[in-house]
């Protein structure tokens, strides 16, 4: 049959075929499905990525975006990780994507945007397609370490 969608207003949870998640563990969910269509996107087209970064690094849009996914990621790793297959790796990715976004905050896009040309020109296509692949693996992972 179907899949069965419903919220709980009792304690806030989204109910997906009789298997129950926390707000937290949703946001997690969304995010990393995003990051795994982006990043299997880059696998097949990394020289769209090459192009894009130093226009998005100096967008505002996408700058606060980022430091809002990153921070919301954070956070929501934090407050599931006692629900996680693998509470630990939770946690330290959790404190990992904080400490980006207070490293984003305090470097500023100025020194960002150095490092990004300087990357996106020393990297080949291949190295692009395999940090895309890495990233696609990690975050298949997170939504498997849910629980």
């Amino acid at each position: 049959m179907g899949s069965e969608m419903c919220i709980r207003d009792s304690n806030r949870a989204l109910e997906v075929n009789r298997v129950i998640y926390t707000v937290w563990q949703s946001i997690i969910i969304l995010i990393s499905i995003g990051m795994v269509l982006l990043s299997a996107f880059c696998i097949l087209f990394p020289q769209k990525l090459i192009e894009w970064m130093p226009i998005l690094i100096k967008s505002k849009l996408a700058k606060y975006t980022d430091l809002s996914i990153r921070f919301l990621l954070g956070i929501s790793l934090i407050l599931s990780a006692d629900t996680a297959i693998f509470p630990i790796f939770f946690l330290c990715f959790g404190y990992l994507s904080l400490a980006a976004v207070l490293l984003i905050t305090v470097v500023g896009t100025e020194r960002l945007e150095f490092l990004i040309r300087y990357l996106t020109g020393i990297l080949s296509v291949l190295a692009v397609k395999l940090v895309c692949l890495f990233s696609v693996f990690l975050f298949a992972f997170i939504i498997f370490n849910i629980g």
